[in-house]
């Protein structure tokens, strides 16, 4: 079975120990939530590769005098994500790829419009980002995990979406007055 599943269909939760006959009727449990599981993930898989599959041809069909936006639009338009990407993320998260996914579609549609209102955006979710993956590298070097921070590693997802596709809407409200918070918060731990 893929890695990517195992959480899906392994609940971890504490126990207490077993009989053998309460083990049987677990894993039976589980082998019955198997298909459901695996044709939700293809769904899902299927419907990232279609939203990834048309950032190339908009970055192609880009304009040649327009310029190009910064690199994260064109590095993500080659690669959704680090290797392992899939199977380090959290299903709650990667349910979401998606809509991130449209959102750098609109971003680039838009980006022909009004390259000043991109670049500015642009930059402060560079900050925000470098903010980020600075303190991420440096708890992976001491193999530390920081719940608060890859919320905020998400928060930063929400906020391009709400910057550069505000038609996609979040599920909960982000701003950079909110991340900027969230940081000050994280800062202080």
């Amino acid at each position: 079975m893929s890695r990517d599943l195992r959480p899906c269909v392994y609940r971890r939760r504490p126990t207490a120990p077993i009989g053998t006959g309460v083990c049987a009727s677990r894993s039976s449990a589980r082998e019955v939530r198997l298909p459901a599981v695996a044709e939700s993930a293809l769904r899902l898989l299927a419907e990232i590769a279609v939203e990834y599959h048309t950032l190339p041809q908009r970055v192609g069909a880009m304009p040649a005098g327009q310029g190009r936006p910064g690199p994260g639009p064109a590095r993500a338009a080659r690669r959704p994500g680090p290797s392992g990407f899939f199977s380090r993320t959290p299903w709650s998260r990667l349910a979401h790829l998606p809509r991130y996914l449209k959102a750098l579609d609109r971003r680039l549609a838009k980006y022909v419009e009004n390259p000043a209102r991109d670049a500015k955006h642009a930059q402060a979710v560079a900050e925000l980002w470098q903010r980020y993956a600075q303190r991420h590298a440096a708890n992976a070097a001491a193999r530390k995990v920081e719940p608060a921070l890859e919320a905020f590693r998400w928060q930063i997802e929400e906020l391009k979406v709400s910057l550069f596709a505000q038609e996609l809407r979040t599920p909960q409200p982000v701003s950079y007055k909110r991340l900027e918070k969230a940081w000050t918060e994280l800062s202080l731990r």
